[in-house]
C-alpha cells in the first residue's frame, strides 16, 4: 500500500512538472500588450493647472477641446481655458488670471508686451481666414467684389444691415480696421448692430436678422446647421488673414509687485513650447478635414 501512495504521488509531481514546463513553452499573444508596451500616465507636474485665456474662435471652433488632451495626456497638466473676445483675455492676463495667452489681435497683443506683462515675445504660429457671410441671396452684392473694404463699402451703401460683435475682440478689432479701410465709420447708422457678444452669439443674431456679419471661418462652419439663413459670401481676401498668437504672462510684471498674483510659468512654457511642436502641428493641420472636408487652420512656416 506504502508503494502504491508513493507511486501515485511520484506520478502526480511528474505531471505537474510536465504541465509546468508546457505553460512556459506556449506562443504568446503577439497582441496582447506587454508591460514596456503599457501606456505609463504622464507625472502629475508640481502646479498642475494651466490657466489660459483665449479668444473664442479657437474654442467655439473646436480646436481647443480637440487639441488639449493630446497635451494633458502627456504632461499630467489640466488647462483651464477662460474664452472671451481678444480684449477681455487680455483683461485677465493683466489682472493675474491667466498664465498664458492664445490670441489674435497684434495691435493689442503689442501693446500687452509694452506694458510689460508679458514674458515672451509675440508668438505667431497659425492663421486662418476671416469671412463675411450674409444672406444667400447677397442684397448688397458683395460676393464678387475683391476685398473686405469694397465689401463693406457696398453693405453701408445698400444699408442691408450688419451685425457686428462690438466687444473689443480680435474679430471686432479686425472689423473696426476693415471700416477704416473703406473710409466709412458705421457706428451711427441705423442698419449696423453693434451687440457687445461673442461670435457663436453674434452669429445667431445675424442669422435671426438676416443681415452681414464678419466672422471667423470655423466658428461659421462649426455652427452652419444651426444658421440656414447664412452663407459665406467672402473669403480669404488679402485683408481678411486672421493670425494666432501666444504670450506668457510675466510672473515678476511690475503690475503684480504686492499683490497674491501667482503665475504657472512652468505650465505656461510647457503648454507653448508643445503648442509649437510637431506634434501639435500635425493636429492642428488635420482639423476639419474629417468634419468638415477642409482644413481650418494654417501653420505659419518656421
Amino acid at each position: 500500500m506504502k508503494k502504491l501512495l508513493a507511486l501515485l504521488m511520484a506520478l502526480a509531481i511528474i505531471l505537474s512538472l510536465a504541465a509546468c514546463s508546457g505553460s512556459k513553452n506556449e506562443p504568446t499573444d503577439p497582441a496582447a500588450p506587454s508591460v514596456t508596451d503599457a501606456a505609463v500616465p504622464a507625472k502629475t507636474p508640481e502646479n498642475p493647472v494651466i490657466r489660459l485665456a483665449t479668444t473664442t474662435s479657437v474654442n467655439d471652433s473646436g480646436l481647443l477641446p480637440y487639441l488639449l488632451p493630446a497635451f494633458e495626456a502627456k504632461t499630467g497638466y489640466k488647462v483651464e481655458v477662460a474664452s472671451a473676445g481678444t480684449g477681455v483675455a487680455i483683461g485677465y492676463a493683466k489682472s493675474g488670471d491667466a498664465d498664458l495667452l492664445l490670441v489674435h489681435s497684434k495691435k493689442q497683443e503689442e501693446a500687452f508686451i509694452d506694458e510689460g506683462f508679458a514674458s515672451t515675445e509675440r508668438l505667431s504660429f497659425m492663421y486662418n481666414y476671416f469671412v463675411i457671410v450674409g444672406p444667400a441671396d447677397d442684397p448688397a452684392g458683395i460676393k464678387d467684389l475683391a476685398t473686405a473694404a469694397d465689401c463693406f463699402k457696398a453693405i453701408a451703401e445698400a444699408g442691408t444691415g450688419f451685425a457686428s460683435r462690438g466687444d473689443n475682440s480680435g474679430t471686432h478689432n479686425k472689423e473696426t480696421s476693415i471700416w477704416e479701410s473703406a473710409e466709412i465709420d458705421p457706428t451711427a447708422e441705423s442698419w449696423y448692430n453693434s451687440l457687445g457678444k461673442g461670435m457663436g452669439d453674434t452669429l445667431t443674431a445675424a442669422n435671426e436678422m438676416k443681415v452681414y456679419a464678419l466672422t471667423d471661418k470655423a466658428t461659421f462652419l462649426s455652427m452652419k446647421d444651426s444658421l440656414p439663413n447664412l452663407a459665406i459670401l467672402k473669403e480669404e481676401a488679402d485683408d481678411m488673414k486672421n493670425t494666432y498668437s501666444l504670450l506668457g504672462v510675466k510672473a515678476d510684471a511690475e503690475a503684480f509687485a504686492g499683490t497674491n498674483v501667482a503665475i504657472n510659468t512652468e505650465g505656461a512654457n510647457a503648454l507653448i513650447e508643445w503648442m509649437l511642436s510637431d506634434e501639435a502641428a500635425a493636429l492642428i493641420a488635420d482639423y476639419g478635414k474629417e468634419q468638415y472636408g477642409e482644413q481650418l487652420f494654417f501653420l505659419i512656416e518656421k
